[in-house]
């Protein structure tokens, strides 16, 4: 009696232990978009948490400023000014939608469209 009481206690924290941790990964979903230059090397890279309210910007060179306009008309959203090759942009500071992202280094622009979904309800949306 005493062995199927361990056993059964057991499976119960194992079920337990395995449910929490599915949960937890699908809670977040990480994606993560490259724009590459003409000839193949990297230009940036967005890292998009589903879990978190912020994207990630990397540059393969140091660029000094961002801006984040509207695809439509191309108006100025948001932007900032930066100081090496990483920074983070909060994305709560926008809607949903599509965007343009106009990424500047001293030799050139970097232009990509990204898309912005915030919230955990829909996480189908990414950055292009």
């Amino acid at each position: 009696m005493k062995n199927i009481i361990l056993i059964l206690v057991i499976s119960l924290i194992s079920m337990s232990t395995y449910a929490q941790s599915t949960t937890n990964k699908q809670s977040e979903k990480v994606t993560k978009y490259v724009t590459t230059f003409p000839n193949g090397e990297e230009a940036i890279t967005i890292t998009d948490h589903s879990a978190s309210d912020n994207l990630e910007l990397t540059s393969a060179d140091n660029f000094y400023k961002y801006e984040i306009l509207e695809s439509s008309n191309h108006e100025l959203l948001h932007g900032s000014n930066n100081q090496g090759k990483v920074c983070n942009i909060d994305k709560t500071k926008l809607t949903d939608g599509t965007y343009t992202l106009k990424v500047y280094t001293d030799d050139f622009v970097i232009t990509s469209d990204i898309t912005i979904t915030n919230g955990m309800e829909n996480q189908s949306g990414a950055i292009q």
